[in-house]
């Protein structure tokens, strides 16, 4: 019995981290359409998940552009690491002094795009919901194993139950 539990235990398991998976993926694109990041659609697109199961354990690997990372944390293009925090093209003097205080073209002379004119912010698609979904999997999962826990040592005590003499 406790063997048949085991299985579909694991079973669950596997199909509840399937389906976490493929529904992270649907959150970040819809939290990317939230957030209107889809200049090209490139990385609207290159979202995958790949889910692999051994026993209770998994992995679970989600992909997509790095660019994406870049959006979520409002860094990119000007940006560098161990700057100090300095960042002078965010200042009102200096985006007024080299006119970036205002729409601008960007890219090639027949295409690209218009900016905005405002400072480049934040745009968080990733992290909350990320995080927020996986603790919702760990307590899932701790549940899961823990009703596993509870049918062995039901059976064990039966079994106990039965072995004593009356």
């Amino acid at each position: 019995m406790a063997e048949l539990r085991k299985e579909e235990i694991e079973r669950q398991q596997q199909l509840w981290i399937d389906n976490w998976a493929k529904l992270m993926t649907q959150i970040w694109q819809d939290k990317l359409q939230m957030w209107n990041i889809r200049r090209t659609g490139a990385l609207m697109q290159s979202f995958s998940e790949s889910v692999s199961h051994d026993g209770l354990s998994a992995s679970i690997v989600l992909r997509f552009l790095s660019y994406g990372i870049y959006q979520a944390y409002g860094v990119g293009n000007g940006y560098h690491r161990n700057n100090g925090g300095d960042l002078p093209f965010l200042g009102a003097a200096y985006r007024k002094e080299h006119r970036l205080d205002r729409p601008r073209k960007v890219g090639p002379a027949w295409g690209g795009h218009y900016t905005s004119g405002e400072p480049r912010e934040k745009r968080d698609w990733f992290n909350p919901k990320l995080f927020a979904s996986l603790m919702r999997m760990k307590e899932t999962m701790a549940h899961m194993v823990g009703e596993e826990a509870a049918a062995v040592i039901c059976e064990a005590l039966e079994n106990a139950n039965k072995a004593l003499p009356r």
